[in-house]
């Protein structure tokens, strides 16, 4: 059930940062808007720059945790990137501004709705990568003993003092 869990999760997070992806890149103008968001509202230099530069981690994020050998540091990267994105809302809204979001190309209002929901996802990418890492240290401890025994048979340990003598693949392995 937890792998199920962990899957679910890792879909919504991917499925979050795709449509966030493809709304921008689709509609130029809410990237556009993205980009002077960032400029006006938090006063970013090169403000169009970060903002394309934005929807490519966004992009990467979401490839990246969808497949299973980067799903952990993608886990911590999308930790990173939601994380971002709830302070940045965060100091937006209590701007009184007016700000909109942009997150899925099309625009709607700033709010504390969008912060408490880019804290959601922060949330639950902290839990994946939490869990990864876990589940990865959990198997590394659990292949210990079969990988030391591996590595005493292959003769990478030699005695002190006795210099390894190299056998030959064409004699068998005797020396």
């Amino acid at each position: 059930m937890f792998s199920y869990v962990l899957m679910s999760v890792r879909c919504v997070l991917v499925l979050v940062l795709a449509v966030s992806t493809i709304g921008k890149l689709w509609h130029r103008s809410e990237l556009a808007e993205f980009g002077r968001t960032l400029r006006v509202g938090l006063r970013l230099p090169r403000a169009r720059l970060v903002a394309g530069a934005w929807v490519g981690v966004e992009g990467v994020t979401a490839i990246a945790l969808a497949l299973p050998r980067t799903a952990a540091p993608a886990a911590v990267l999308a930790a990173g990137v939601f994380g971002c994105l709830t302070a940045g809302a965060a100091l937006l809204v209590t701007q009184h501004r007016g700000f909109a979001c942009t997150c899925f190309g099309s625009r709607s209002r700033l709010s504390w709705w969008t912060v408490l929901r880019n804290g959601a996802l922060t949330a639950a990418a902290l839990l994946l990568a939490a869990a990864l890492t876990v589940l990865l240290g959990a198997v590394l401890i659990w292949q210990a003993g079969p990988l030391g025994v591996l590595l005493r048979q292959s003769g990478v340990r030699h005695p002190a003092g006795r210099p390894a003598t190299p056998t030959s693949v064409l004699s068998g392995g005797r020396r």
